[in-house]
Order: structure tokens, then sequence, then C-alpha cells
């Protein structure tokens, strides 16, 4: 069976290094996860482009990410059976590429930025000024 799904995102013009760095470091997160240029559609026979998609050892057909050309991204793929990973992975991509991107602005403002692991998983930013 087969879904196609696109997900709008409120993200607009995103810095793709910081992006690449959010889809890295969450493929990392899962069991089998990677990055491709590509993710499968129709019972993983059609091959459809993207700038960047993760793959995971259940989301097996991939999640594709693409920037449209009026720079807003958003999430597409064949999430049949695994419609509440696809949403997860799209949260964790989006709060990791929101975290970077604020490390960087606090980074260019003259701060000194960190970020550690809560206790119930949440990521905690902080940045610091010696001025």
């Amino acid at each position: 069976m087969s879904h196609i799904v696109q997900a709008k995102t409120s993200v607009k013009h995103p810095d793709l290094a910081l992006l690449t760095q959010a889809v890295n470091l969450v493929a990392q997160q899962h069991s089998g996860g990677r990055i491709a240029d590509y993710y499968l559609t129709f019972a993983r026979s059609r091959r459809t482009d993207a700038q960047f998609a993760i793959f995971t050892g259940e989301l097996d057909r991939g999640m594709g990410i693409k920037i449209k050309k009026t720079g807003e991204l958003t999430f597409i793929g064949d999430f049949w059976a695994h419609e509440e990973l696809a949403t997860q992975i799209q949260q964790q991509i989006l709060q990791t590429y929101v975290s970077l991107a604020t490390m960087q602005a606090l980074q260019a403002m003259g701060y000194q930025a960190t970020a550690i692991e809560g206790e119930q998983g949440q990521l905690i930013l902080t940045g610091v000024s010696y001025e």
C-alpha cells in the first residue's frame, strides 16, 4: 500500500549547512539511520529525488526533505504504516535545526553557546558573555 504525504513547515530559507548537520545528527540517533538524495515510493519501486532524505531501519522508504522555490522547508514521503515515526523524525529534525541555528546566532553575537541534554531528552541551550 502507498500513501504519499507532504508536510509543510514554518521554516523558510533554511541554512543548508545547518540543515545538513541536523539531518545527519537525527539519522545517527536511529537504528539503520542514513542520509541520501532520494526517497522511495510505491512499494519501494519508484526513486524520487530530494535535496536530502533520511532513512532508518523502520522508515525504509525514507523521508524526502525539500526546499520549495518559495524557500519553504517541506518533508515528503510514503509513510504508510509509519506515520507516527515520520512525524517524530520531522519534529526531531526541526528541533535540531532550530537549536543549531540558535547556537550559531548566539555565537555571532559574541556569546559562548553550549548545548546539553536534559533529564527528559530535551536540549538545553545556554549563552554566556564574559564581557
